[in-house]
């Protein structure tokens, strides 16, 4: 999972939390930078030039047949290479840099869509592309992949990011908002413009200073993506900035383009109950929802069916009590409901000590339950909760009441999660390591209210696809 930024530094002067953080046009910005919501989009690139090239290898080992037919059935040829090779991060889109390109990482991936499609033709004896090419397609896109990722680290990054212009009222705030901005990744700061009259305008860490007139002419002329705001009044400047955003750059307050980039909320902030009025706006579910609810749950549930009865077995024969546990969480409105797991800790654990946090190590999980946490098999009964309509499969994880009475005294925004149903993952479950304390539940909290400001079915996808390796990698469980 990616790395969290626990640095909270106190920012009094910077700018309240906007209001536009679920609009299209943090969308639009998030596509610009690459972020969650532009992975679906540039995994279809990625799968658009694996189909090319297995079509390409189809007729260099003179594979018979009319073009369409064979593109047709390449296509879940390139899926399960593209499958393989986003799970072993060969390929893939996130905002942290992916893990330098390893043999071991390409032998996993070609082994892996080499088994895939196997088990393809085991189940469909007559598929049409001939075993060579499903041989040879992986190790041929495994390899173009290693090459162009070995020039990309040649070549360098080439001072890669998006341009932005810092606005401030004068150089003390224009100096803190920099720092800031380290926190942003892919925003390169080119240069500095200060509202207040007469300001130093010497160069500040190397960039240019200008006042609101030369900093209008420099922007017109200059290629800036985005004008940061270092302060939430901006007496003056009005004039510059919808200017800029006339010419179609992004305008957003610095700490709204740190939430943006870094994927959380900012709690920090002077107000943080700015964020309060869209999260009640996007209450609910998205249009797609349900559908993809239902979707997901029926499909997984026809070959998770015997895996259940496997885990079932083995936890009744490992350890006394019922094979499935009932625990009381909140979820959508804060009406409690009753979630399904397998058991995992010992019966009665909590007889003496009552509702407590999970720990590393806890002496309460079982053998069996402790593998069953790390491969997320315990959950496989939740799906009945998804069909009911009690959960979603993406949405912030449901909490105990016991815990829930506890956070929101100290969390004040800590309800506001319940504006939408509980997920049997989530964006914070992928970003934040497993919560065992009030300081982890506020920073799951920043992560989820993201969620919610920004939902939709593209971020949806990409939560389920980020998953995948989180499953794959056994990362976060306790």
């Amino acid at each position: 999972m990616g790395t969290t930024d626990a640095r909270h530094r106190s920012r009094s002067d910077a700018a309240q939390p906007t209001n536009d953080q679920g609009s299209p046009a943090s969308l639009r910005i998030g596509v610009l930078w690459g972020y969650p919501f532009s992975l679906v989009r540039q995994l279809l690139l990625v799968f658009l030039v694996l189909l090319g090239a297995c079509f390409a290898g189809a007729y260099i080992l003179s594979q018979p047949g009319e073009p369409v037919a064979i593109l047709v059935h390449l296509l879940p040829v390139a899926a399960s290479i593209l499958l393989a090779m986003y799970v072993t991060e060969v390929v893939g889109v996130t905002e942290r840099p992916l893990p330098p390109v390893s043999l071991e990482a390409i032998f996993w991936s070609i082994a892996t869509s080499c088994i895939v499609m196997s088990f393809g033709y085991a189940v469909w004896p007559t598929y049409p592309p001939s075993k060579t090419l499903v041989c040879a397609a992986p190790v041929i896109s495994a390899f173009a992949v290693y090459l162009q990722r070995k020039w990309v680290e040649i070549r360098g990054s080439g001072g890669a990011g998006y341009s932005a212009a810092l606005l401030a009222p004068d150089r003390a705030h224009a100096s803190r908002a920099m720092a800031d901005l380290a926190d942003a990744p892919g925003v390169v700061v080119k240069g500095v413009i200060l509202s207040e009259a007469g300001q130093d305008r010497s160069p500040m860490a190397g960039l240019p200073v200008h006042d609101v007139t030369s900093g209008q002419r420099w922007l017109e002329s200059k290629s800036v993506r985005i004008v940061a705001v270092s302060h939430q009044r901006a007496e003056g400047a009005e004039g510059l900035l919808s200017g800029a955003a006339g010419r179609g750059c992004f305008v957003d307050s610095v700490s709204g383009i740190i939430a943006k980039v870094r994927g959380r909320v900012d709690l920090e902030a002077p107000q943080p109950t700015g964020v309060l009025a869209p999260v009640s706006e996007r209450r609910g579910q998205f249009p797609l929802q349900r559908a993809l609810d239902l979707g997901a749950a029926l499909l997984v549930l026809a070959p998770s069916a015997l895996l259940a009865i496997v885990v079932a077995l083995v936890v009744k024969l490992s350890s006394r009590g019922p094979v499935l546990y009932r625990q009381r969480r909140v979820g959508l409105g804060g009406a409690a409901f009753e979630i399904l797991k397998f058991r995992t800790m010992q019966q009665d654990a909590e007889r003496d000590t009552g509702p407590v946090w999970a720990q590393e190590d806890d002496p309460r999980i079982t053998r069996v339950g402790r593998f069953l946490r790390k491969t997320r098999m315990d959950e496989i009964p939740q799906l009945w909760n998804i069909l009911k309509g009690e959960m979603s499969l993406v949405g912030p994880r449901p909490e105990r009441p016991a815990f829930v009475a506890e956070l929101r005294a100290k969390i004040p925004l800590y309800d506001a999660r319940h504006c939408v149903r509980p997920g049997l993952t989530g964006w914070a479950q992928i970003r934040y390591p497993y919560g065992a304390d009030e300081n982890d539940a506020r920073e799951k909290l920043a992560y989820d209210l993201f969620y919610i400001l920004n939902r939709s079915t593209t971020f949806y996808v990409a939560v389920v696809l980020e998953t995948i390796k989180v499953l794959v990698f056994q990362r976060g469980a306790r």
